[in-house]
């Protein structure tokens, strides 16, 4: 019996020992961050879209002439010199998409045919390049629908005929222009514009975009603006929205009701826009002020 007990005292020994030899190969699995586990996942496959800079231009295209179509729908600022493509951009577009028609401060991109009216460098956007919006057409509806008055009609089409841009301070807004992102964001070729839809009517890129255009771009260069996006606000009667427009003018005193405002209407020749300067984060249509609204940062 004795040796029965000393049999089973040394198997004991004997596991344990065995167990305690194993012990250092079965360790706990290590413990790491979330940051680690987030630096695992494989990043995904994105195919970009721009720019397509055109391999080659031919000599008889470099004597033509540069011009702009942005599409809405696409998101797209395609340049060309004279039918041959240069590049492809993507782009921003006015928080409440593109049409025909805009008044100021509905951040609608506007619709139609207008030129470069002034370049100005160093902005808060980097290059800024100003349409001549109005135009004729934005005029005549304006004017229809009672919206402007006749002597900021007469001012519109007066400048247009004369080759100067319109008045930037009608109710139909001005100051709607090509630019990029500003110095808070990158110069990298490589960065991209903030998409969608988030400007106060602009067409946005990035910065490194931006500058490519406007070394190719100058005063007079023709801007096509295509296709319509219904906006985040434009859900209901178009009759309640101009009344509401109109409203919204006579409230804050922009509807001239007396026969001299001509006089207080500026227009000048293209690459002068007395606004311009005056663009800055209290203008009620900088861009960059709707896209931290819309953000939620300013308030």
């Amino acid at each position: 019996m004795g040796n029965l007990r000393k049999w089973w005292w040394l198997l004991g020994l004997f596991v344990l020992w065995g167990l305690d030899g194993c012990a250092p190969h079965i360790s706990a699995p290590p413990v790491h961050s979330v940051a680690y586990y987030a630096a695992q996942i494989k990043a995904p496959v994105i195919t970009p879209v721009a720019p397509v800079v055109s391999p080659t231009v031919s000599a008889l295209a470099q004597q033509q002439p540069v011009r702009i179509v942005v599409s809405t729908t696409a998101h797209l600022l395609r340049i060309y010199r004279g039918d041959t493509l240069l590049a492809t951009y993507p782009v921003a577009i006015g928080f409440n998409g593109s049409a025909p028609r805009r008044t100021r401060g509905d951040d609608v991109t506007p619709v139609g045919h207008y030129h470069i009216g002034w370049i100005l460098h160093g902005t808060q956007y980097g290059p800024f390049m100003g349409l001549t919006y109005p135009n004729k057409e934005n005029a005549e509806w304006g004017l229809q629908e009672g919206i402007i008055t006749h002597s900021q009609y007469r001012a519109i089409v007066d400048a247009i005929d004369a080759g100067q841009t319109p008045p930037q301070n009608t109710p139909l807004g001005g100051e709607i222009g090509i630019h990029g992102m500003g110095p808070q964001f990158s110069d990298d070729p490589e960065s991209k514009v903030f998409p969608g839809r988030w400007t106060a009517g602009c067409v946005a890129l990035s910065n490194w975009n931006a500058q490519q255009i406007a070394a190719l771009v100058q005063v007079g260069t023709p801007v096509e603006i295509v296709g319509e996006v219904k906006g985040y606000r434009r859900n209901f009667d178009p009759k309640a929205e101009l009344a509401w427009s109109q409203y919204q003018h006579r409230k804050m005193g922009s509807v001239d009701k007396s026969h001299s405002t001509a006089k207080h209407l500026s227009s000048v020749k293209y690459a002068r826009n007395p606004g311009a300067k005056k663009s800055s984060a209290s203008s009620p249509e900088t861009d960059m002020d709707v896209l931290l609204a819309r953000l939620g940062k300013n308030q």
